[in-house]
């Protein structure tokens, strides 16, 4: 279970928004609690798509070694770290891709938020979560947190 609360999730889906018709993407920064049951959000940290070119952000998106990392260090006086990514899915549904599966999912202890933004707008916003063995996503909960 993730859990994100409102504030959070409209800067997700205003992201996603204000990027489209690309994929943005962001990482989420925040605590895992109950014996890794579940993933608490602190703040949402949105990152510029490092993928290739103009045209093949649409349908890619690329997080740099170098932003998980500077976000590691801005938030470890805190206590508080990567616990996942987001990224939005242009005219496509809240679903990971296989591409998703295969480059963009190294840990099973992260969540994967997918936003849904057809002609500008977002749809719909869900969460995921890799498989222990890495084969699959299975959905998770969103709890709204405070």
């Amino acid at each position: 279970m993730i859990e994100l609360n409102e504030q959070q999730e409209s800067e997700i889906r205003k992201h996603g928004e204000q990027e489209y018709p690309h994929e943005c993407c962001g990482l989420l920064i925040g605590r895992i609690a109950d014996e890794g049951r579940t993933r608490i959000v602190e703040e949402t940290y949105p990152v510029a798509n490092a993928w290739g070119g103009e045209g093949e952000r649409h349908h890619r998106m690329l997080i740099k070694p170098e932003d998980y990392m500077r976000a590691e260090r801005s938030f470890r006086d805190r206590g508080i770290g990567v616990i996942g990514n987001y990224h939005s899915h242009p005219d496509h549904p809240a679903v990971p891709s296989e591409f998703d599966l295969k480059n963009l999912a190294p840990w099973p202890t992260m969540s994967y938020i997918v936003v849904s933004v057809r002609e500008g707008k977002t749809v719909d916003v869900r969460s995921w979560e890799l498989e222990a063995d890495g084969t699959r996503f299975n959905e998770e909960e969103i709890s709204k947190g405070d």
